[in-house]
Order: structure tokens, then sequence, then C-alpha cells
């Protein structure tokens, strides 16, 4: 009893050793989860302000004007590309399918610590600064000469419409990464540039920085009535230091702000805002929903994706893991099913069996495909000066959806959060998230139809697809030929006599060359000699007869 009696006792001590280092272990892990869940609490805290200045704050932390770099918090920067939309809703299959090829490309060139936003919203701009880059002089050595200028800006006016502000719409790609500082931030954000203009130049596109300042104007008309100039602000940042106010002061509106209600915001009763969202979405989607969203005329609509790629090794075991799941609840249904005398096939659970499918088509995507899986979402800011224009322009956006079998909701209780992540700052804080291969992701391709809105150049009409104006200067293309195909009767000697009275019009010192043979412009041609055209003007008429 008494030599047995020490080693029991040396391996009960041993044990109550072990059982107290066991104890340690679990406190400090669960020290450790607590710690991390604080942490990530902060991270993603609510913001509650007060006061209008406080509730500018939760867009951004500080800017860098000079590499128009905007610090959202102590470790996220971004920084905004505008690019200019190229053609292709009316493209051909090929020429589609090779934009959606080189727009998953490009999704693929990110790393799963950064974020991609895609903003697609109207800018406003004073209609009647707006129609002086486009309208002719109505001065001139002729009353033929006026009257010709008058007739073609009544056109022009009737095209670009009567209301006060006009937008006009602008394309941009928001990139938002993680950086211990904004040196480290430039950096990357260079590689990101070259590589942007590098695909975007394959697409046959431009891009091209967004200042601080335009950004800065974006928030500013979101929130206050009226444009910036309306209010005697040229500049904001030159603005803040002349009058000694923050930058913040300067951009937070001057009227009330309210979000008792739980759809929209009201500002001061004469602006209202909401965020909608796109809450459930069919099995196959096609590019149409995007480009009819972003085409809606008549109302100020903000659309923006935002995009995150997720780590390729996490997501393959997470898959993994869901479907040894699925499998095993599967197996325990059989064995039931045999337990109770029938079989499995009869009672199946399709939607078990539909999980199970799709896991595993997304496990071969991943793995087989080299695709990779991005977490998304999708939101529809709308702004309007009254409650019921908000209300028809979110009927308008849902019948849309409804129409494309895509559920739209309001964003209830969030619409300021849902503002925040709708702007072009780069913010994606929003918990509904919806994870999707890069396929699906680039569905929604933000590209529709190219918009020729050159300054001081001819009019040719309207756009059948962005419903916008064609001003174009055919100096400035790639390829300045022209031909226009029309049926018998359709207008095309018409359309040439009016391209050539724009012409004289607008380039006073180009010479018009007109070849002839069927006599169709010569009406044309005896009304300019008769206003007196000819002594300011070089018409030469070319006649062969047949």
């Amino acid at each position: 009893m008494v030599l047995h009696s020490k080693p029991f006792k040396i391996e009960y001590k041993g044990g109550i050793k072990l059982f107290k280092n066991k104890k340690k272990k679990e406190k400090i892990k669960k020290q450790t989860a607590i710690n991390r869940w604080f942490k990530k609490r902060q991270s993603k805290k609510i913001a509650k302000p007060k006061t209008t200045s406080q509730m500018m704050r939760i867009f951004f932390q500080n800017y860098n004007e000079s590499n128009s770099i905007i610090q959202l918090d102590e470790n996220h920067f971004s920084v905004c590309f505008e690019y200019q939309d190229i053609s292709f809703s009316k493209a051909n299959y090929t020429e589609q399918e090779n934009i959606f090829l080189k727009w998953v490309e490009y999704l693929h060139s990110f790393n799963y610590s950064d974020h991609i936003q895609i903003v697609c919203s109207g800018t406003p701009v004073k209609t009647q600064n707006y129609k002086k880059q486009y309208i002719y002089k109505e001065d001139g050595p002729s009353d033929n000469r006026k009257k010709i200028s008058k007739e073609f800006n009544e056109l022009i006016e009737n095209c670009l419409g009567d209301r006060d502000e006009i937008l006009c719409e602008t394309r941009q790609i928001v990139i938002t990464t993680k950086a211990e500082n904004i040196k480290e931030a430039q950096d990357i954000f260079l590689q990101y540039q070259l590589r942007t203009e590098e695909k975007f130049k394959e697409l046959k596109s431009k891009i091209r920085r967004v200042s601080i300042e335009e950004r800065l104007t974006t928030l500013y008309n979101t929130f206050n009535i009226g444009l910036k100039e309306d209010n005697g602000i040229k500049n904001i940042i030159e603005y803040s230091k002349q009058n000694g106010l923050s930058i913040y002061d300067v951009l937070a509106p001057r009227l009330d702000v309210s979000m008792r209600e739980k759809n929209y915001i009201n500002i001061g009763n004469k602006k209202y805002l909401r965020v909608l969202y796109v809450s459930k979405l069919p099995r196959s989607v096609t590019p149409r929903f995007y480009n009819r969203i972003t085409t809606i005329e008549n109302f100020n609509i903000i659309t923006t994706l935002n995009i995150t790629p997720t780590n390729p090794s996490k997501v393959i075991k997470m898959v993994n893991k869901k479907i040894s799941g699925m499998k095993t609840e599967r197996l325990e249904k059989i064995k039931k099913a045999n337990k109770n005398n029938y079989t499995y096939e009869a009672v199946k659970d399709e939607k078990l069996e539909d999980a199970i499918r799709d896991a595993q088509g997304l496990r071969d995507a991943l793995q087989k495909k080299k695709q990779k899986l991005f977490t998304n979402n999708m939101l529809i800011c709308i702004q309007a000066s009254s409650l019921e224009e908000l209300d028809k322009a979110t009927k308008v956006v849902k019948s849309i959806g409804d129409e494309c079998v895509i559920g739209i909701n309001n964003l209830d209780w969030q619409q300021l959060e849902g503002i925040q992540n709708a702007l072009d700052f780069g913010w994606n804080t929003l918990q509904i998230q919806r994870s999707l291969t890069s396929e699906s992701t680039a569905t929604n391709v933000p590209f529709n139809t190219k918009d020729l809105m050159h300054p001081n150049s001819i009019f040719y009409g309207i756009n059948l697809v962005s419903k916008n104006p064609v001003f174009c200067d055919r100096k400035k293309l790639l390829n300045g030929n022209g031909c226009i195909l029309a049926t018998s009767g359709a207008g095309k000697s018409f359309a040439v006599k009016l391209t050539i009275e724009q012409i004289l019009l607008r380039y006073p010192q180009d010479e018009v060359i007109v070849l002839d043979p069927q006599r169709r412009i010569w009406s044309n041609y005896k009304c300019f000699w008769r206003s007196n055209i000819k002594y300011k003007y070089i018409i030469k008429y070319i006649h062969k007869s047949i």
C-alpha cells in the first residue's frame, strides 16, 4: 500500500496541474475571443450623429488633395476614377462577350483585402450654364443666319428640357484598400490606376482620377438644397479656409435633418432621400436590369454596386464543410426513411438536393473554372424635392425590378448608412451581402452606351438607348468619317442639309465640298447663296450630270 501510494499521489498531483493548465488556456482563449469581438464591434460601430456636422464626419476622416486620396478610417483609404461609357447594349453578341470577359478579368485583378464600388449617378448642373456649351450664337451678318441659328437653338433646348437643373450622367469606379498610412495607399493606388487604364484602353474607354473637390461636391449636393454655386461657394476647400470653418461645417446642411421615418430622410421638408437595396435575385440574371435602372429619366437616382473579393482558400474550406453538412443531413433522412419502411426517393427533400447541387457547382467553378467568389450588394439612392416625387420614383424602380423578377426593398432604419455606402467614398459596412461567383457578379456589366457630348459641336439628334442628345465634333473622334444609312424617304438628304447648315454656322473657316450627281442638295445650296453667306464661307459645289 505504501509503495503504491507515492506514484498514485504523484499522478494525482500531475492531473491537477494538467487540469489547471487547461483552465488557463481556456481562459486565455475566451479573453482573446472577447477582445476580438470588441474590436470588431468598435470597427463596425454604428454612428449616432447629434449634429449635421457630425453626420458629415461619418463619410470620411481625412483627405489628401494632391493625390486625390480620401482616408475613411485609421486603416482604409479610397480613390475614385471616372470612366467613359462604351457601347454595350446595342453591340453584337461577340462584342458583348468580349466586353464581359474583360470585365471579369478586371475583377479578378483585385486582392481580397480591397473593395470595388461601381457608381452611376447624375451630376446636377444649371440648365442655362449647360446650354451655353451647345447652342449657336444668334448674331451674324444676315437675318437668315440669325433665323437658322434660332431654329437650331429651339431644337436643342427642347431636347435638353426646361428644368432648372440637368443631370449629367457620370460613371465611376471607387477602389478602397487597407494600408498603414497614406504613402502605402498611394503606391497601391498607382498600381491599380495603371492596371485600370490598361484594361479600359482595351475596352476602348478612358479613365481619369476624380479630384477631392468633385467628391466633396457630390456630398454637398446630396444633403443641401440647391447647388454649391447657388450658395456662393465656388470651391469647398478654399471656402472653408477663407472663412475659418472646418470642412464638415461647410458640407453640413443648413436645414434640419429628420430620420424619424424608417424608409427616408427628410431635409427641411424640401428634400427627401431614400435608399433601396436588391433583396432577391432569380437563378439567371442578364445585364438588362442594370442598364434599365441606370437610364431612368426625370429622376435623380444613384445606382451603386459594392463588390468585395473573398479569400479563395477560406471559401473552398467553407463550401466543403457546407457540402459535408448537407450530405450528413441527407443521410439522416435516408436512415429515417428506411426505418419507417419507405424509400427516400418518394419523399426527397428537393430544397436540400438543390442546395447540394448548387454548392457542388460552386466548388467546381472555384476549382476547375478558376473563378472567384465575391460578396456584393446593389443600392439605389433616390433624391426628390417632394414626398410624392420620391414615392413615384420608388414605384418606377420597383416596377422595373418586378419585370426582371428581382426583389427590391427599402433599407429600413438604415437610411444614413445606406447613403454612406451608396456615395462615391468606398464604404461597405452594410451586412446585406450576397455571395456570387465572378461570372454572376460581372453580369451587371457597368456599361450601356457611349454618349457623345462634345461642347461647341454639331447636334445630331437623340441617343435612343440613353435618351441623351448627341453633340459630336468629328474632328475629335478616332475616325472622323461618317455615313448616313436609312430606307428610301426617311430623310437622308434632309439630314445632310442640316449637317451642312450647322457646319457653316459652327466652323466658319471650314470648306464644304458637295458631290451631288442627283441634285439632292441643290435647293439647300441656293438657300445659302441667297443669304449672303457666300461672303463669309467658301462652298464648293461640284455637280456631275448622269
